[in-house]
C-alpha cells in the first residue's frame, strides 16, 4: 500500500512538473510569436530577459530565507554592479576601445550629468529596494506591486516626450488589467493565510514601501535609459547622439556600484556580510555567486530588450515573469497555481500583442492609391 502511494505521489509530481514546463515553454513561444516581425534576435533578447528576471528573483528570495538566511540585499546588490562594471571593462578591452569607459566619451558633460546621474541613483536603488522588498514581503507581494510599472513607465515616457499610439495605450492598460487579476488572486491567498491563523508578517508593510519605491525608481531609470538608446523617439531630445547598450551600461556601472555600496555601508554590517561569505557558511558563497551571474545576464538582457522593444513594451513583457515563477513553483516547489493567475497571464499576453500591433502599424506609413485620390 505504501509503495503504491509513493508511486502515485511520484506520478503526480511528474505530471505537475511536465505541466509546469509546458506552461513555461508555451509562454516563451507566445512571446516569440507576438514579436516575430522584429526578428529572432529581438525574440531571443526578450525571452532571455524574462528568464533571467525569474531566476534572479527566485535565487534572491531563496538566499534570504532558511537555511541560508543571508539578509544583506544592499551588499549583494553592490556585488552585482561590481560584476557588471568588470564585465563592461573586459568587453571594451577586448574591443580595443577602453576610452568608452570614461565620461568624456559621451562628449556632452551636461548630458552626462543630466542622464547618467539620475540613472546612477535610480538603477541601484531599484535593485536595493526590490531586494529589500523580497526579504520583508516575499516574491508574491512584490510581483503584485510590480504590476504598476507598465503604466508608470508609459506615463513617465509621455511626460518626457515619447508619443504612443492609442492602440499602444490600450495594450498598456490591457496588460495592467491582467496584472490586477493576478494581484487580486494573490491578495485572496494572503487573506486566507491570515484567516487561518498564519497572518501577514508585520514586516510586510515595510516590504510594500520598498516595493513601491522600487517601482518609482525603475520607471525613472527605464525612461531615461530609453531616452539615451532611442532619442529620436522623444520630442525633446530627437537630435541627441544615440548610445549603444554596452556604452550606456559602461558609463553608469561604476557610479551604480558606488551608490549601492554607500547604501550597504549605511544600512548593513558589510564586515559581517563579508565574514559570512568567507566563513564556514560555505553554502552561502555559491548561491551569492549564482545571483551575480544571473544579475549580470539580466542587466545586459534587459538593456538590449529595452533598445529593441522600447520602455513600455519591455516593462509589459517583464510582467510575464510572475507567470513563470508561479508555474515553476507549482511544478518543482509543490505550490498551487490558481486559475486566475493563468487568466491574468493571458490578459498580459493580450496586452503585449495589442501594444506590439500599435507599434508596428505606427511605424508603417499609410499608402494612398494616387488613382483613387483623383476626383
Amino acid at each position: 500500500m505504501a509503495s503504491l502511494l509513493r508511486e502515485t505521489m511520484t506520478l503526480n509530481d511528474l505530471e505537475a512538473q511536465v505541466l509546469s514546463l509546458t506552461v513555461t515553454f508555451a509562454l516563451f513561444g507566445a512571446i516569440c510569436w507576438i514579436l516575430k516581425e522584429r526578428g529572432p534576435q529581438v525574440c531571443a533578447s526578450a525571452c532571455l530577459f524574462v528568464s533571467t528576471l525569474v531566476s534572479t528573483q527566485l535565487i534572491m528570495s531563496r538566499l534570504s530565507h532558511l537555511p541560508y538566511d543571508y539578509r544583506k540585499p544592499g551588499f549583494v546588490t553592490a556585488l552585482h554592479f561590481l560584476c557588471v562594471w568588470l564585465t563592461c571593462i573586459g568587453y571594451w578591452y577586448y574591443q580595443g576601445d577602453l576610452g568608452k569607459c570614461f565620461p568624456s566619451s559621451m562628449k556632452s558633460s551636461r548630458r552626462f550629468v543630466m542622464t547618467i546621474g539620475p540613472i546612477s541613483l535610480s538603477n541601484p536603488l531599484t535593485v536595493v529596494f526590490n531586494n529589500n522588498a523580497l526579504v520583508y514581503a516575499g516574491a508574491g507581494l512584490c510581483a503584485i506591486i510590480g504590476t504598476l510599472s507598465p503604466v508608470t513607465v508609459a506615463v513617465m515616457a509621455r511626460l518626457f516626450g515619447r508619443v504612443q499610439s492609442l492602440t499602444s495605450w490600450l495594450g498598456v492598460l490591457t496588460a495592467f488589467g491582467g496584472g490586477v487579476v493576478i494581484a487580486v488572486c494573490e491578495m485572496r491567498s494572503l487573506r486566507k493565510g491570515a484567516l487561518s491563523g498564519a497572518g501577514v508578517p508585520h514586516q510586510a508593510m515595510l516590504g510594500i514601501c520598498f516595493a513601491l519605491a522600487s517601482v518609482a525608481a525603475r520607471s525613472l531609470k527605464i525612461v531615461v535609459m530609453d531616452n539615451l538608446l532611442a532619442p529620436a523617439e522623444y520630442q525633446q531630445s530627437a537630435k541627441e547622439e544615440t548610445l549603444s547598450p554596452m556604452h550606456l551600461y559602461t558609463l553608469q556601472a561604476p557610479w551604480c556600484f558606488v551608490t549601492a555600496m554607500l547604501y550597504a555601508l549605511a544600512t548593513e554590517d558589510v564586515g559581517e556580510a563579508m565574514r559570512d561569505l568567507a566563513s564556514l557558511r560555505a553554502s552561502v558563497a555559491p548561491l551569492v555567486g549564482m545571483t551575480c551571474i544571473s544579475a549580470v545576464i539580466l542587466n545586459f538582457a534587459g538593456i538590449f530588450a529595452l533598445r529593441d522593444l522600447g520602455a513600455s513594451s519591455q516593462q509589459i513583457i517583464g510582467k510575464l515573469n510572475t507567470i513563470c515563477v508561479a508555474s515553476l513553483s507549482m511544478g518543482f516547489l509543490g505550490e498551487h497555481l490558481a486559475w486566475p493567475v493563468m487568466l491574468g497571464g493571458l490578459i498580459v499576453l493580450l496586452g503585449v500583442a495589442i501594444f506590439e500591433y500599435g507599434v508596428v502599424h505606427k511605424s508603417k506609413p499609410m499608402v494612398v492609391d494616387k488613382g483613387c485620390a483623383k476626383v
